[in-house]
């Protein structure tokens, strides 16, 4: 199940009594979903606007959820070794410093703490990525190109458009698109820098659709043809070793 990060189906990362960094929190609903596991949640995010959000559901169902406006890469309210665990789901990838930002999720987890984040797949998520479709016009692959960036980018292959489709109507009438940076990086980029911080990568995941999710989500039937995302796990060493 695609939308099963990080909760209860993360059987082998319990979270009951952690202390748990959420980064680029939103909203806060995944704050929200880990705290019901039972983890002491903290979230930052760097729009004051979804903060202002997180924090009006918080103050109508108290769960216990602390959160700050801030960046990734600006993490000083929280001294060395604040956490059991930070995690982040779909956010890392649109940060201009994400190593920046892995450096200062090193300096707040304890000695073997752990980080599990969630990331566009960087294989599909370069600058040329079209859908194929055989000749009876069903979908079978993508075709990407420009993996490594080597030749220059269009205008609009920087930045990433969206728009509110899923908001009630009389909202959605208000609402405008945004745009949003767009920082393509390798599979390579992202693991060597992770690794560079001192974190020991433990494990990758690339999650696809259950028969279960596909029936009650046909759109995610795609899943299963391309990978949409790729999952790191990572702990943090010990400084005696």
């Amino acid at each position: 199940d695609l939308h099963s990060f990080p909760t209860r189906r993360s059987s082998d990362l319990a979270v009951q009594g952690l202390r748990i960094l959420d980064i680029g929190c939103g909203e806060g609903v995944h704050a929200r979903s880990l705290a019901d596991c039972g983890a002491k949640m903290t979230g930052v995010d760097i729009s004051e606007h979804m903060i202002a959000a997180a924090r009006q559901q918080e103050a109508a169902e108290p769960q216990g959820i602390e959160f700050h406006a801030t960046a990734g890469t600006n993490l000083h309210m929280f001294p060395d070794g604040s956490f059991d665990a930070v995690v982040s789901y779909m956010a890392m990838m649109d940060m201009a410093d994400y190593a920046g930002c892995l450096a200062e999720v090193a300096r707040i987890l304890r000695p073997n703490g752990w980080l599990q984040f969630a990331i566009a797949h960087p294989c599909m998520d370069s600058p040329i990525c079209q859908k194929y479709f055989d000749d009876e016009g069903r979908e079978v692959g993508r075709i990407v190109g420009n993996y490594f960036c080597l030749q220059p980018l269009s205008d609009q292959q920087k930045v990433s458009q969206w728009f509110w489709y899923q908001a009630p109507p009389s909202e959605r009438a208000r609402a405008r698109p945004f745009q949003v940076p767009r920082f393509y990086r390798t599979v390579s980029e992202y693991v060597n820098t992770l690794i560079n911080t001192g974190l020991v990568l433990t494990r990758m995941h690339e999650p696809y659709a259950s028969d279960e999710a596909i029936a009650a989500c046909p759109d995610v039937a795609d899943t299963r043809i391309w990978p949409y995302i790729l999952i790191l796990q990572a702990r943090r060493v010990p400084d005696d070793l």
